[in-house]
Parts: structure tokens; C-alpha cells; sequence
């Protein structure tokens, strides 16, 4: 589970039976049956990278990469990353903001969104025409409003989402299939019946998927060493101090 073999698996699949578009692809065009990729960046920007590889160069697509602007564990403006994300771009894939709603009116939210947008717009180099929203119980309803923003895809419209609560409805608008929390969500893509499907968004969280796969533990012990890994030799390149002895 969760390897990249696994991953190439599933959008050779996909392709079989739906064209992968863009999220503007469904707006300006309408399709009658599509599924449009996107993959949330948490916890590692470079497993971001290695699947944006993995889609341009071995699958033949191209998809979305959300990023947080807040994130606790990777600073999505570093030098680094940033050149890591304009990387992501130049390889055909469209970049959004990926971002946590606080409690606060629709009008507030707008303006909060817009600006977080414009400071990775600053210092990205291009323009960020995108935003999904993030662990979205802190905003309860915030998916069922489709709060829209001017001249900006919410990833979670109604083109590309079917907002419902409880058990889901004999007959989904757009099939929403994910692997939150490194389990998946509405269908396991491998399985899926697609001649009952015509419309899906397809969402992964690239820090789950590595060259092996690994459940969910063991999945978290190589990122923290990768992380772990990272932060070593930025201290080790930031200062003549650094212990060897602590040298990976």
C-alpha cells in the first residue's frame, strides 16, 4: 500500500476509463466525464516533488499541488522549498494554496485567503489560481457554503465536489476518493466500479507515498528520519559549530 508502483497503478487505471484534466479544464469546458487530480502538500515538499516527477515523466500528467503558508512542519518559503515548488510548476503541474479556515465571516475569509495567496504569488514567481481548504472540521460547513473567492478555483466547488452529511447519496454529483490520513476514503481507486463513474477528483497526500510503501506508523518513522535528515544538514550548513559526531 502506498508505494509509487501503486500510485502509477491507479492513474493508469484512471486513464482507461476518464480523461485527467484541470480544474479549469472543467470550468471553461464543461466535460461530461473527468477526473482531476490533486495532492495536498503536508509534512514534506520533497515527496511533493517525487510524485510531480513521477506524474510528468512516467504517467503523462499533470495535476495540482496545493501548499500551506502556515505549516509547523516545512516552510513553504525557504529558499529550498521555493525553488522546489517552482520546479513542481515547470513541470506542467498548477500550484494552490492549501489552507486551514479560521472561524470567521465569508467576507473575512476572502480577504484572509486572497493575501495568503498573494504573499506565495511574491515569492513564487507566478500566479497561485487555486485553494483547497484544510482539515476543515476547525470550520464546520465551511465545504457545504462553497465559499468562493473572485477570479480563484475553489477546489472544492461544486464542478468538483458534493458536499453531503451522513452516509452518501445513492447518486454523487462528482465522486470524491481520497487517502486522508493515510487510509482511503469513499473507494479504494483499485476497486472501483467505473462504469458507474463519470466524475471524480482524486485526492493523495504526497507525504504517504514513498519508493516501497509503508502502513501508517512506518510510513511516519521514515519521514521523521528524512525531516530529521533535512534539518541536520541545514544546521550543519548554517554554522562552522556543528558537532561531526551528529553528522548523518
Amino acid at each position: 500500500m502506498f508505494s509509487y508502483s501503486e500510485f502509477k497503478n491507479i492513474i493508469n487505471l484512471v486513464k482507461v476509463y476518464l480523461p485527467i484534466v484541470d480544474f479549469s479544464d472543467v470550468i471553461n469546458y464543461n466535460p461530461k466525464i473527468f477526473c482531476v487530480v490533486r495532492h495536498d502538500i503536508e509534512f514534506s515538499i520533497d515527496r511533493a516533488l517525487k510524485m510531480a516527477r513521477i506524474e510528468t515523466e512516467e504517467l503523462g500528467i499533470t495535476s495540482t499541488y496545493t501548499v500551506q503558508l502556515r505549516n509547523n512542519t516545512y516552510n513553504a518559503l525557504s529558499q529550498k522549498n521555493i525553488e522546489i515548488v517552482q520546479e513542481i510548476k515547470n513541470l506542467g503541474h498548477s500550484i494552490g494554496l492549501h489552507q486551514n479556515p479560521p472561524k470567521m465571516s465569508d467576507e473575512k475569509l476572502i480577504e484572509y485567503i486572497l493575501k495568503d495567496i498573494e504573499t506565495l504569488e511574491h515569492y513564487y514567481g507566478f500566479e497561485v489560481d487555486r485553494y483547497a481548504f484544510h482539515r476543515c472540521g476547525s470550520n464546520p460547513g465551511i465545504l457545504e457554503k462553497y465559499v468562493e473567492v473572485p477570479n480563484k478555483i475553489n477546489c472544492y466547488a461544486k464542478e468538483f465536489f458534493h458536499y453531503f452529511q451522513g452516509s452518501p447519496p445513492e447518486k454523487l454529483r462528482v465522486y470524491y476518493v481520497g487517502d486522508s490520513n493515510h487510509k482511503w476514503k469513499y473507494g479504494y481507486p483499485l476497486e472501483f466500479d467505473f462504469n458507474k463513474v463519470n466524475k471524480i477528483q482524486l485526492l493523495t497526500h504526497p507525504y504517504s507515498w514513498t519508493e516501497h510503501g509503508y502502513g501508517n506508523s512506518s510510513n511516519f518513522v521514515s519521514l521523521i528520519k528524512e525531516r530529521n535528515d533535512e534539518l541536520v544538514n541545514s544546521m550543519n550548513t548554517e554554522t562552522h559549530t556543528f558537532p561531526e559526531e551528529l553528522l548523518v
